[in-house]
């Protein structure tokens, strides 16, 4: 049975992107596609997605090059994350900030395995624990939540930390970046407990684990982990899926059912 996280991801984007196919692929029946179809465009009516016709040939000649790589390498390449990785590359602008996202950390661990780039960026992992509705929650109950004055309050103040916080952290001089990390981190605690409070009040209450992925050219010490309350950081040093010579901070998915971002 097919899972749509997009259901769960409407209660922490301000929208998503969702790719609708003009035909069925894969195993897809023909009455999926057309339920996927209502679906989306009811969330587009309500200013909560945007749907995009994903087109085999327009994906196959964007993977053409890394495909051909992937081959000569030995390494098979999933189609589903690639679409993701295509979807968060082509929406990516100045003013969007465009993330993959994923429906468990091994799927995470998967993707991140095709990596044929070397290139080693400073990756930042900020987890939460907070009520995610299930991925079968009615569309019209999320879409409801979605404009509760103080879940909407939440949700925007969460995403603006992240738009503003996380690259303040990352140029913070590095004797100061610890203290800055703590102080962020009760910051971002302090609105997950809000966000947490809005979603209890609506009636969600079913607490889950969502990582939030950053990349950053940073070329210091790797300063660590820190928890507080609800939250924890990590920093490592690893290869990403994104030209790390081309950016000072940018988001690189959100992962659910995230574990051990500390260790």
């Amino acid at each position: 049975m097919r899972k749509p996280i997009y259901r769960q991801a409407l209660a922490l984007f301000d929208r998503i992107v969702v790719p609708v196919p003009p035909e069925p692929i894969g195993d897809q029946t023909r009455d999926e596609l057309l339920q996927l179809e209502a679906e989306v465009a009811y969330l587009a009516k309500e200013n909560a997605a945007v749907p995009y016709v994903w087109r085999s040939d327009a994906f196959q000649e964007w993977r053409k090059q890394i495909l051909a790589e992937a081959i000569s390498a030995g390494i098979n390449r999933d189609a589903f994350i690639d679409t993701r990785l295509m979807l968060a590359e082509k929406f990516d602008s100045e003013n969007v900030q465009a993330v993959p996202v994923y429906g468990g950390r091994e799927q995470f661990a998967e993707s991140r395995q095709a990596l044929l780039q070397v290139e080693d960026a400073l990756t930042l992992e900020i987890a939460q624990r907070l009520p995610v509705p299930e991925y079968d929650t009615p569309l019209e109950n999320l879409v409801r939540l979605r404009r509760n004055a103080a879940f909407r309050k939440s949700l925007d103040d969460l995403l603006e930390w992240k738009r503003l916080r996380v690259p303040g952290i990352v140029m913070e001089s590095e004797q100061d970046r610890p203290a800055a990390i703590a102080n962020a981190m009760r910051e971002f605690n302090k609105l997950t407990k809000q966000y947490a409070e809005a979603m209890e009040s609506e009636g969600y209450k079913k607490a889950g684990s969502v990582g939030s992925i950053f990349f950053a050219l940073f070329t210091g010490e790797v300063v660590g982990a820190f928890k507080e309350g609800l939250v924890s950081f990590r920093e490592v040093r690893e290869p990403c899926w994104k030209r790390v010579s081309e950016m000072k901070c940018s988001p690189g998915g959100v992962v659910y059912h995230f574990k051990e971002a500390l260790r």
